[in-house]
This record gives structure tokens, C-alpha cells and sequence, in this order.
């Protein structure tokens, strides 16, 4: 078996791509074999991405009320979770979130808005003048997860200074079906490839630990290298009360660690982020996902949760001997450490994470109760 992963290693440092039996032999390393798995994921990383790190920030501006059955979503209307109706962020802390982003070393900022899509005035009367306070600012570079999108829709994105777009395939086309019914893996394809014709960056992944098998991993995996993203983001599920998937088990920190290796092998260039569910199912072994192939991860708080201090996380690299890099590839700022994470109140009884200083890290037995 140490044979067999060194030579596939071996093509993917080469420049060659594996192919679907290739990958299909790695995910049956297993053992003390996946320290092999991930040495090598690790010299793919160094051959491609180098020794720099990437952070990205994202804040959930609009939340909840989603007409969307996505069964891992704590926001859609068709559960009873935490989340219950719908709220937005004023332009003002979308803008301050931005800015603080920038200040703890992220070099790309994501607005999410909840639902299937973008209406036309949120675009024109929203999101439009908010991306021109962004880019006056100068901190950072803009992206979006706004849902299905419209040829016209990209274009206006593209148009109005946003760089990349993320839309997740979550899964697999086979298994899509179990997790979501309200739209079609073809919506979400088609997505993608608006965004691509648009000439936005794609940024798209999705969620392991659903009940997916390790054929179902390699599915995506491959669809989306096919497709050509330019990032490609890991969650790992944080199941949520009221959701249907809210009794799956946590993936263990290894089966976490074996994907990302996987990833790395089938697809050496990809900016891999590992995003949501780092804190809660790696655990100790945060900081293994890079070794075993990870390059980027995102820093702060997620949507509904929280994740934990961007000091951690900037530790966490130091000692690693890596480096990460901020907006248009500068040296972060000095006090870029200073900024912790805090939460600012909706409107109603929202408590959506965003930005903001002076106040310790979010304890993980507060962040277990936060807003899912």
C-alpha cells in the first residue's frame, strides 16, 4: 500500500492527474498508512501551493427564512431550529465585518445571503452601493454566496467589483437527492457555469459526515475538478438541532484528515479550504490539516456559528513555520493578532457573529448554544 500511494503521489507531483481507480485505490488507505496519505498530500502542497497560508472571512448579511429544504441548514423554514425568520446586517456592520477581516489576515471577504436567490433590488438597491463602500475601504476583496444565479445576475456581480463567487455542490449528484429536493444538482451546475462565463472566480465544495459514502466523496471531488474551481472549500458537518440530519454522528478527526489528503492527490492546484466544522470535529488536530494537504482555511466566525479566535489561528500557523498572506498578497499588519471575534445584536432575537475587538474568544461551551 506504501507503494502504491507514493507512486500516485509521485504523478500528482509530476503534473498528472489522477485518475477516478487511482483515487478510488487511495481511499482505501486505512491504519497507521494515513500518516503515508497525508506525508505526501503535504509535499503536493509545497510542490503547488508553497509554504503561504490562506485566510478568508464570510458574514451571514441576510439570515434565515430560506425557502430551501437543504437538510443540514439551520436556515430554512422548513425546520424548527434556532433560526426563525429572517434578519439582515445594517450596510454599516457588513462594512465594519469587512474591515476587521482584512485586520486579522483575510485576504477575501464573503457576503452570504440566505435563499434560493438574489432578487433585483437587492442587487441594485443592496448589495451594489455596499460593494462600493467595501472597495473604497481598500482592505479587501469582496466575494459572494447570494444562491442560484442568473446570467444577468454574474454579470452585475462581475460588473460591480465581485471577484469570486462561492455556490457548494454540497455532495454528490447521486446522493444530492437524500439532502436536498427543492432544486435540482443541475441548478447548481448551471450556477457555476454562469459564474465561470461571467469571468468570476469559483469557489465551490461541500459537506462530508451526511451519511455520503467515500464513493460519493469522489464524485464531487472529481465534478468539481472537472468543472475547474479555483477553490475548493471542505465543511465538515456540525449537525444542527432540528435539521434532519441533527442525530449524525461527528466525523473523526482522521476520516477529516483523510479527505483533505484525498482532495490534494486528485487535485494538486486547488486552493483547498478546510471551512466549516474544523473547530468541532478535528478538535486537537486542527492544525494536521496541513500537513495533510490543506493551503486555506477560514478565520473567524461561520454563518450561524462560531467558530474560534483568529489569534489561535494565527498561532497555529507561526508554529508551523508557514505564512500567511493578506489582501493583494502584503505582509498582514502588525496587530493584525489584536482583533478577537465578538457578535452584534439583530433586530429581534438574532445574534449573528461578525468582526469586532476587545473581547476574549468565544468559549466552545458558549459556542455550542450559539445560532445555528
Amino acid at each position: 500500500m506504501l507503494q502504491l500511494v507514493e507512486s500516485l503521489a509521485q504523478k500528482a507531483l509530476a503534473g498528472e492527474m489522477l485518475t477516478r481507480a487511482e483515487a478510488r485505490s487511495l481511499s482505501a488507505v486505512n491504519g497507521d498508512d494515513v500518516y503515508d496519505l497525508f506525508y505526501w498530500a503535504n509535499k503536493i502542497r509545497i510542490r503547488f501551493k508553497g509554504r503561504d497560508v490562506r485566510f478568508c472571512a464570510i458574514v451571514a448579511a441576510k439570515v434565515g427564512g430560506c425557502s430551501e429544504d437543504c437538510k443540514f441548514c439551520a436556515q430554512s423554514s422548513h425546520y424548527q431550529t434556532t433560526v426563525q425568520g429572517q434578519a439582515k446586517l445594517t450596510d454599516q456592520q457588513v462594512l465594519d465585518s469587512a474591515i476587521h477581516a482584512a485586520e486579522v489576515g483575510a485576504d477575501s471577504f464573503g457576503i452570504v445571503n440566505s435563499g434560493r436567490g438574489p432578487t433585483r433590488a437587492e442587487l441594485e438597491g443592496w448589495l451594489a452601493p455596499l460593494l462600493q463602500k467595501i472597495a473604497a475601504a481598500g482592505k479587501t476583496r469582496a466575494c459572494a454566496t447570494l444562491g442560484a444565479l442568473t446570467p444577468e445576475t454574474a454579470r452585475f456581480l462581475h460588473d460591480n467589483g465581485v471577484r469570486r463567487v462561492n455556490h457548494n455542490l454540497e455532495t454528490s449528484r447521486n446522493f444530492y437527492p437524500s439532502i436536498v429536493s427543492t432544486h435540482p444538482y443541475e441548478e447548481r451546475l448551471n450556477t457555476l457555469k454562469i459564474a465561470k462565463d461571467a469571468g468570476l472566480s469559483l469557489c465551490s465544495g461541500g459537506i462530508f459526515g451526511m451519511g455520503e459514502t467515500w464513493e460519493d466523496r469522489l464524485d464531487m471531488v472529481f465534478t468539481l475538478r472537472d468543472i475547474g474551481v479555483d477553490v475548493m472549500p471542505l465543511n465538515f458537518l456540525n449537525a444542527i438541532a432540528g435539521t434532519p440530519l441533527q442525530d449524525m454522528p461527528k466525523l473523526p478527526p482522521m476520516e477529516c484528515l483523510k479527505i483533505i489528503s484525498l482532495c490534494r492527490f486528485i487535485y494538486p492546484s486547488v486552493e483547498l479550504k478546510v471551512a466549516g466544522g474544523r473547530e468541532v470535529c478535528l478538535r486537537d488536530m486542527q492544525s494536521w490539516i496541513f500537513f495533510a494537504g490543506a493551503d486555506s482555511t477560514m478565520i473567524g466566525n461561520y454563518l450561524t456559528t462560531y467558530g474560534r479566535s483568529p489569534a489561535a489561528d494565527h498561532q497555529m500557523v507561526r508554529d508551523l513555520g508557514l505564512h500567511w498572506r493578506g489582501y493583494a498578497d502584503g505582509p498582514v499588519p502588525p496587530n493584525a493578532d489584536k482583533p478577537t471575534l465578538s457578535r452584534v445584536s439583530h433586530t429581534g432575537r438574532f445574534n449573528i457573529p461578525i468582526y469586532h475587538e476587545a473581547e476574549a474568544p468565544v468559549s466552545q461551551e458558549t459556542a455550542a448554544t450559539a445560532l445555528r
